[in-house]
């Protein structure tokens, strides 16, 4: 394992709430890792960008970006950013008792018995690694806003563990090439039956556009629908809206920008899309938990992470 953090960073102290889960963002430059260690309950390790490392009980895998993998409480685990990788990775942690109604139930003891049969990995693609990373900042904000959340959060944990259940059942297996064995690629999962691609084929659009205005209008013509027929759909495959969507990509590709430290806060605002710093400053607060420029102070140091819930 790469060396681990020392780094002091920001913690956002979980409130007395009753919220069925913990959340912890960590950005880990390259070599850097956190020292092995346990949770007696189960986390949801989300790869959103770049590579990692992960060791659990005594094996080591890479594991890219957009991949999910599951660690069964107990399970003795490290995750270190992959050479000359960084990584950004979404943590979550909760009982899977915490998880109520009957098919978030079933979900939840399904990846557990996936779990416990091996098969701890898949990597997304299209429109679902997309909703999934809309649904773990969702899951985040609602972590961050506290009291009054337990609910809210106990229903779309479970909505999220019903969909994990299916892609780990009908995916491939992202089984991830072993640590020292580079002639082993990963193996990544096939098209999620929740991707849709005339969706993905937006998302991409999306993606290459971040810096100028995006309308519903646009999208709807891009992918030959009609715009309420489409706004529908769109919420139906990613599970968020067309707004909070591209906001979610703007502000994911301005953490990427504010990694370099002679960018200028203002210049990244632009750089895009937002016309506004103030609201730049307020849409990237809501989304990410920090300011731009605080979260530049931490992007800047050793490791970055924040915690919040359970």
């Amino acid at each position: 394992m790469g060396g681990a953090s020392t780094a002091t960073k920001r913690m956002l102290p979980a409130p007395a709430t009753g919220l069925p889960l913990g959340f912890t963002r960590r950005w880990l430059p390259g070599g850097r890792g956190e020292p092995p260690h346990r949770h007696p309950v189960l986390e949801v390790c989300h790869i959103e960008a770049g590579r990692g490392r992960l060791t659990a009980s005594g094996q080591t895998v890479i594991v890219p970006a957009q991949s999910v993998t599951l660690l069964p409480g107990g399970v003795v685990h490290a995750l270190t950013a992959d050479g000359g990788w960084t990584c950004t990775a979404n943590l979550l942690h909760f009982d899977p008792g915490a998880i109520q109604g009957e098919e978030g139930s079933a979900a939840v003891a399904g990846l557990l018995r996936l779990a416990a049969a091996g098969r701890t990995s898949v990597v997304l693609r299209g429109a679902a690694a997309h909703a999934t990373t809309a649904t773990v900042a969702r899951l985040a904000n609602l972590c961050r806003e506290g009291d009054g959340q337990a609910e809210p959060c106990r229903a779309l944990l479970a909505a999220f563990c019903v969909s994990l259940s299916r892609q780990f059942r009908e995916g491939t297996p992202a089984a991830g090439r072993r640590a020292g064995h580079p002639g082993n690629a990963p193996v990544e999962a096939a098209e999620s039956p929740a991707s849709r691609p005339e969706i993905d084929g937006v998302l991409a659009y999306i993606e290459g556009n971040l810096t100028r205005p995006i309308s519903r209008q646009e999208l709807a013509q891009q992918a030959s629908f009609a715009p309420s027929y489409f706004s529908a759909l769109f919420r139906e495959t990613t599970g968020t809206t067309i707004p909070e969507y591209i906001n979610l990509r703007r502000i994911r590709r301005a953490q990427e920008l504010l990694r370099a430290p002679e960018t200028r806060v203002s210049a990244v605002c632009y750089a895009v899309g937002f016309r506004d710093l103030s609201n730049f400053n307020r849409v990237f607060k809501r989304i990410v938990g920090q300011t731009p420029r605080e979260y530049r102070q931490d992007a800047l140091g050793v490791d970055e992470e924040e915690e919040t819930g359970r």
